[in-house]
């Protein structure tokens, strides 16, 4: 992940699961809107707003915008990696028809905001003021992703939202992983961290005497600067040999370039993303 202004570009893992699914064609179901068939009731997929700008760099790389009228300026690059054969052409096209193909109306090339956004924007204000709220937490998150493989340890890291809160889940099978100090500082560095500090911690890794066993947890409450009394973050790490549970997970994670658990994988419905940093 590189990031440049107000510009982001997020390089994507090929996904490596089903042949016949698209790791970049998930990515285009979850940010792309489209409107639902009248009277199926169903809700709006995609982000309201979110337009395709071009793509560029000989089909590689496909560029994001929200609309003006709704005041954010940041753009999204998606660059494919070098492996794959098809580009964003394929992709954007097989993603349209499959939308048409199940009564979806594409919007991401709508010149402003369709009605069906702008309902669905109105609706519940205060809902989209949460989600406001979270996103801005989960794309601060996203821009600060290498810490979470330069600071720590981890060989699995799940991330959700929940309400007003971004919950990450952790496993380490380094016993005693006091390190998560460490990422905690940085998380929370006044200089270029999240504007968060650690309220509440469940941890008891750096008692010397503390009795210490595999499964053992430690977790970690965060509170916001703006965001009132709503926690923005919770970290829980789990301490758990890397067995057999997760045999596919890291098979997953050497197929895409990882040496051991110094790369950074993320599980989304699925889906894999490397972080990147400029040099």
């Amino acid at each position: 992940m590189t990031n440049a202004g107000t510009s982001l570009t997020l390089h994507l893992d090929p996904y490596l699961g089903q042949e016949r699914y698209s790791f970049p064609e998930h990515c285009l179901g979850r940010l792309l809107p489209a409107a639902p068939a009248p009277g199926s009731g169903d809700d709006l997929p995609g982000i309201p707003g979110l337009r395709v700008s071009g793509i560029e760099a000989c089909d590689r790389q496909l560029r994001l915008h929200m609309l003006d009228s709704l005041g954010q300026p940041a753009g999204l690059v998606l660059a494919l990696p070098s492996g794959p054969s098809e580009g964003w052409v394929e992709v954007e096209r097989r993603h349209r028809h499959w939308c048409e193909g199940n009564g979806l109306r594409p919007l991401w090339t709508a010149p402003s905001l369709d009605p069906v956004e702008s309902a669905y924007l109105s609706a519940c204000p205060s809902l989209e003021r949460s989600r406001a709220r979270r996103a801005a937490v989960g794309s601060a998150l996203l821009r600060r992703i290498a810490l979470f493989h330069t600071v720590t340890a981890f060989y699995r890291i799940q991330c959700w939202d929940d309400g007003d809160t971004w919950k990450i889940d952790a496993r380490t099978a380094h016993p005693r992983a006091v390190w998560h100090d460490q990422l905690m500082q940085r998380l929370c560095h006044p200089k270029w961290g999240l504007t968060v500090n650690v309220s509440h911690r469940f941890c008891r890794c750096a008692e010397p005497d503390a009795p210490y066993q595999w499964n053992h947890t430690c977790s970690f409450y965060f509170d916001g600067h703006t965001t009132g009394k709503d926690d923005p973050l919770y970290l829980r790490i789990h301490a758990s040999p890397e067995g057999r549970d997760y045999d596919r997970q890291i098979k997953t994670l050497r197929q895409v370039g990882a040496s051991n658990a110094q790369d950074l994988w993320i599980s989304s419905s699925g889906g894999c993303a490397r972080a990147y940093l400029p040099e």
